[in-house]
């Protein structure tokens, strides 16, 4: 290839790279490879931070149940200790006058060196600058502010994924500009030299954390009661920044932030925050226009035409050296910048020489047109299969990839037609003989039903050429080929009626032929088979998802129709919502572990007929992340599904759902559909300890809560399916699952 070529290819690729780049299709990618990138950069050396968390078990070790006054009795030991800073992650919005807030008020006077938080409940959007306009803040009583050295905001800036990363600098509300807590310590401690506590800020104006991993966090939390109880080193304060919060699930001020390393407390967010500040380990990201567009060209210059070994080396080579100095320059130097368009670029570029290679391989082997027809054939084949689903164009769907399992239910015929319209030949087959059954692997052409194929392939050890066919009319020639013989298992290919093709001018079959034959059907034969396998590992991991899911509706319901009932109705609505059939199954499959969770809900409480006191509410209201927590981490696409619809199913439009509390869009599409599904089925379902309410009922309900509970979208999306809902709601009535 002439350099003007590849030069033109790389900048044509370069600008879809930058297109996709721009557009955020890299970004879930991105995320999963900037994710790894920082759990191999966690802070790990000594921080001046010190966590004071209150645990569990606070009542059983001091005696007593908790309440402000262990603040005042924490602030007057801190005082002692000598720390540089005392931060708060909890808000205390409510000044009674009693001695006790009394008591605390002069507690944090008497330290001098407390800093409580604000907060803006309000997703950030408007900016000024650096600086992000909040129409509202929460923080504490004016009271308990007026006795702090200071105040600091504590908001995070979740990406799109709804993973915490990064802290806006700072935020303002009115005439006020709140520093984030952390660099408002940093200032304090700095004796307010602005140009030393001020980190890199990113596009958003904010700055990227080096957490803290949990196994390092140890080393530097303690809980409440040991602090009461000086259970301590003599200096472990001295010196040191104190972040006091709650460490208890479900506790007020206790919230669960989703980070790269997990799910962790805020406190510990925080903590990772300031000890970023406090170790100066910040993270810069750094544009890749420039550098993608030098890599560009010199990829450019070192491909060649004739090495497709050395163009491989170079394509894997240089992604895998990207990503390791990606991992280092994160690493060493703090600076980050986007891999996936480099490895893309890559990948797209090496294709383009495949391709191109490819062409003129065809074009020197055949001049003929009909190899044009070839490749327009397979290339029509494969673009109604890998036709990217839905969720390739919507920021809000969960990224699938391409369309898989249609690819895999299509393999066995796309490879045999392939091998039909590279040899010229009309019709053909493979078949599978063992203990005497016949089976159609492939079938392309209807010329063989009124064969007798048991009598063509006896005896056949070796490929027969019959070029003059005494049967059926349609039938002039024909060729029958083993492919493989085993002693109780053999594979034939038959195939019927030659054409002249640029191998061979003749219209019969010849050696030249057969020889190409069976080499295309070995590697044909291979696909069909791991095509085969692939598609029964899948229902096999379908058909388990399934199982589990019955065994666990079976502890809190009497049948297990609740699954199939909840599955069809979020398939509905995917479909009508226009997802592809793709994502529309991928739903469907992982809607039957939404429930997962209740696993670690005590059957007393699950199987209780009476209305549930607060504590026991409280558990049941765990199940979310609990059933998350077992799905995190899985290769399957269907779990990685099942997990969102575990985590979010109980979230609510408003926000007053749980276990997050979000609200609108930033609850995930699958969490939204699985809400309206499974709330929907539990109005018209009977339980131990309430009564069903018929369909037109629960229609009203459903169109109640619309914008309430339910996204307003899917909810008429919904009401317009009365119809089929019925159907679903019918087919698998409890008394039915009964009957059968």
């Amino acid at each position: 290839m002439k350099f003007i070529w590849k030069f033109l290819i790389a900048i044509f690729i370069y600008i879809i790279c930058l297109f996709l780049y721009k557009s955020n299709k890299f970004e879930k990618l991105e995320f999963l490879l900037y994710d790894w990138r920082l759990k191999k950069s966690t802070l790990k050396e000594d921080l001046p931070i010190v966590v004071i968390g209150i645990t569990e078990d606070f009542e059983r070790e001091i005696g007593e149940v908790f309440s402000r006054k262990h603040y005042s009795e924490i602030l007057k030991i801190l005082k002692e200790e000598n720390p540089e800073i005392v931060i708060f992650d909890i808000f205390f919005p409510v000044f009674t006058g009693n001695k006790e807030d009394i008591e605390f008020c002069e507690s944090i006077k008497d330290n001098k060196k407390v800093i409580l938080p604000v907060f803006s409940p309000i997703k950030l959007s408007k900016r000024e600058g650096e600086i992000y306009i909040v129409q509202s803040i929460r923080g504490s009583a004016s009271e308990f502010e007026k006795s702090a050295l200071s105040v600091g905001h504590i908001n995070t800036f979740p990406d799109r994924d709804q993973v915490v990363r990064k802290f806006p600098a700072f935020i303002k509300y009115e005439n006020r500009i709140y520093l984030q807590i952390g660099l408002e310590a940093s200032r304090i401690i700095n004796k307010n030299s602005f140009n030393l506590y001020i980190p890199p800020l990113d596009k958003d104006g904010c700055f990227y954390v080096r957490f803290i991993s949990p196994e390092i966090m140890k080393n530097y939390f303690i809980s409440f009661s040991d602090v009461l109880k000086k259970k301590y080193k003599d200096t472990f304060f001295d010196k040191k920044i104190v972040i006091i919060g709650q460490t208890i699930v479900g506790a007020k001020n206790a919230d669960l932030i989703p980070t790269p390393l997990g799910t962790q407390f805020g406190v510990f967010v925080q903590a990772s925050a300031i000890g970023t500040i406090m170790s100066k380990k910040y993270i810069k990201h750094v544009p890749v226009f420039l550098y993608l567009f030098i890599y560009a060209l010199f990829l450019s210059s070192i491909f060649w035409q004739s090495k497709i070994l050395l163009n491989t080396s170079y394509t894997f080579g240089f992604s895998g050296l990207i990503l390791y100095f990606s991992l280092i320059f994160m690493k060493r130097y703090g600076i980050f910048f986007d891999v996936v368009p480099f490895i893309f670029f890559s990948i797209f570029y090496y294709f383009s020489f495949i391709i191109y290679s490819l062409f003129l391989t065809i074009k020197k082997l055949f001049q003929k047109e009909i190899i044009l027809n070839v490749v327009k054939e397979t290339e029509k084949e494969f673009a109604e299969i890998l036709n990217p689903i839905e969720a390739f164009r919507k920021e809000e769907i969960l990224f699938l990839g391409f369309g898989s399992d249609s690819l895999i239910e299509k393999t066995p015929s796309i490879v045999l037609k392939t091998i039909l319209i590279s040899s010229g030949i009309e019709d053909g087959c493979f078949i599978s003989v063992s203990n005497k059954r016949i089976e159609f692997l492939a079938k392309c052409g209807e010329k063989f039903e009124n064969l007798n194929i048991e009598e063509l392939i006896k005896d056949i050890e070796s490929p027969k050429i019959i070029n003059r066919f005494n049967g059926p009319s349609e039938i002039k020639n024909m060729a029958i080929i083993p492919v493989l013989l085993f002693p109780d298992f053999k594979v034939y290919g038959i195939f019927i009626n030659k054409k002249p093709t640029a191998f061979s001018k003749t219209s019969k079959f010849t050696v030249e032929d057969i020889n190409l034959i069976e080499t295309l059907s070995v590697q044909g034969i291979v696909a069909i088979q791991n095509s085969k396998l692939n598609l029964i590992l899948r229902n096999t991991q379908l058909e388990t998802i399934i199982r589990l899911a019955m065994a666990i509706e079976y502890r809190d319901r009497e049948t297990g129709g609740h699954i199939q009932r909840v599955s069809d109705y979020a398939y509905l609505i995917a479909k009508n919502l226009g997802f592809k059939e793709n994502e529309c199954l991928l739903i469907k499959n992982a809607m039957p572990l939404h429930d997962l969770g209740k696993i670690g809900i005590p059957d007393y409480i699950l199987l209780k007929p009476e209305k549930l006191t607060e504590e026991e509410r409280k558990i049941v209201e765990k199940h979310p992340i609990i059933g998350a927590k077992m799905l995190e981490g899985s290769n399957s696409i269907v779990l990685k599904a099942a997990e969102i619809i575990a985590l979010y199913h109980h979230e609510k439009y408003d926000g007053t759902g749980y276990p997050l509390k979000l609200s609108g869009n930033e609850i995930p599409i699958y969490g939204r559909i699985a809400t309206l599904s499974d709330v929907f089925d539990a109005l018209t379902s009977k339980r131990i300890y309430k009564k069903e309410v018929s369909l037109s009922e629960a229609f009203e309900i459903i169109n109640e809560e619309k914008g309430k509970t339910f996204d307003p979208k899917l909810v008429d999306i919904f009401l317009k399916l009365k119809d089929e809902v019925k159907k679903i709601s019918e087919k698998y009535k409890e008394e039915k699952l009964w009957e059968i």
